[in-house]
């Protein structure tokens, strides 16, 4: 889908941004993982889906954003109005608490992650929203940085990123994802800005397959390090041919040992000019066609 057909007029209808937590014990805290960003701040408000809610939150320390549940159970959070940040960044307070991404919504948010919700196994598409009208999904997200590090999802829905054209940074997007197989086809097309893919998939022990064109409209890459480095039971390699602005590979295919899938030809990244960092790219990848013509700085 072209970026053209995603352009949607500003001002329609706002969604609230929804998750679930699940509780085992009475009177469980739980924290809203607010931040701000680029000098945005927020300004909303919270469903606690116990029958209570806060007041107008315009601060990302608000002691308004941490909540207590009295009883055991789930419970759905609603949040309503501008978020620019939500960031759980490993928290050990909160990461196993959130076992649902009910809505992503339409709240503003510029960075968001749910790095290390082991109990998040599925998140859902755009269009799920889409198909209602004036949804405009995560556009105005430019950091989508550990989105679902550590996280336990089985499947990335293709069009998670098609109205992101704003995005720039996938670093770690992925990373330790390891009950993740493959990856759709298509999922990078609609973030022309990207510029680093830095450990995208990184230790993605469960990865089989990437589709041959992945990056092929990221024409704005520079950074590909580490990106499916221990990624073991990989088996395709990528070629890399449009992302003609790359200045690191470094370790993008790094395997901690030969008994590694990886085959087929390894793309002349070394033959580029100017010629791009790459050390220890295809350490390990001893099934590579071409493993022996490999610069020694290579692997």
């Amino acid at each position: 889908m072209s970026i053209a057909r995603k352009l949607i007029p500003s001002g329609q209808e706002q969604f609230p941004f929804k998750i679930q937590v699940t509780t085992t014990l009475a009177n469980t805290i739980f924290t809203i993982p607010l931040v701000d960003y680029g000098g945005l701040t927020p300004q909303l408000t919270i469903n606690w889906g116990d029958s209570t809610s806060s007041p107008l939150i315009i601060s990302s320390t608000s002691i308004d954003r941490i909540h207590t549940y009295t009883s055991p159970g789930t419970y759905t959070i609603t949040i309503s109005g501008f978020m620019p940040g939500f960031k759980v960044n490993n928290n050990l307070s909160i990461r196993n608490l959130i076992t649902s991404l009910v809505q992503w919504g339409t709240v503003g948010l510029r960075t968001i992650d749910f790095y290390g919700c082991v109990n998040l196994t599925s998140i859902p598409s755009s269009a799920s929203l889409s198909s209602v009208g004036g949804y405009t999904g995560l556009s105005e997200v430019v950091s989508f940085a550990s989105l679902m590090r550590g996280t336990r999802i089985t499947s990335i829905p293709a069009d998670l990123f098609d109205y992101s054209t704003n995005a720039t940074t996938f670093t770690n997007t992925f990373e330790s994802v390891i009950t993740l197989t493959t990856v759709p086809s298509g999922l990078f097309d609609e973030v022309p800005l990207a510029t680093t893919f830095a450990s995208c998939f990184l230790a993605c022990s469960s990865l089989t397959t990437v589709p041959l064109d992945l990056f092929d409209l990221n024409t704005n890459v520079v950074n590909f390090s580490s990106t499916f480095r221990n990624c073991r039971v990989l088996t395709n390699v990528l070629q890399f041919t449009n992302n003609t602005q790359v200045t690191i590979f470094n370790n993008i295919y790094n395997m901690t040992s030969t008994s590694n899938a990886l085959t087929g030809t390894a793309p002349e990244l070394w033959n580029r000019t100017p010629t791009p960092s790459g050390t220890d790219a295809f350490n390990n990848c001893v099934n590579l066609s071409n493993f022996a013509s490999i610069p020694l700085n290579w692997k």
